[in-house]
């Protein structure tokens, strides 16, 4: 599979709401972002799963724009184990270990994971 038809297959599945992530068949390293290898052991052995949208948040940051509006975007951790960027909505609620649980949003007749607070 080349980097291309990965991305392609990600949106496909945001589409349908569901959010993939890779797992490495020689290592078991599991990761979000789209890649055709492994990146801890290089691995071209690698399969697309299905996250259930459940996690925590790790890290987050709060952006304020000229507006005055704001918006808040976390690194999630997953309960199968990787780690991902996203926007996390009723921010207001938001915190470092605050459970979250996945959402999509169409923006411009795309599917896109967010999280919200639970």
């Amino acid at each position: 599979m080349k980097d291309d038809e990965i991305r392609e297959l990600y949106f496909k599945y945001f589409n349908e709401e569901k959010l993939p992530f890779i797992q490495c068949n020689k290592c078991g390293y599991r990761f979000y972002y789209p890649r055709v290898f492994c990146p801890k052991c290089h691995s071209s052995d690698i399969e697309v799963r299905f996250s259930k949208g459940h996690g925590k948040i790790f890290a987050m940051t709060k952006i304020y724009r000229k507006d005055g509006s704001h918006v808040v975007y976390g690194i999630v951790e997953l309960e199968e184990g990787f780690r991902m960027y996203s926007n996390i909505v009723e921010e207001s609620q938001a915190d470092i270990g605050k459970r979250v649980e996945l959402i999509f949003k169409e923006i411009n007749g795309k599917k896109y994971p967010l999280f919200r607070v639970v």
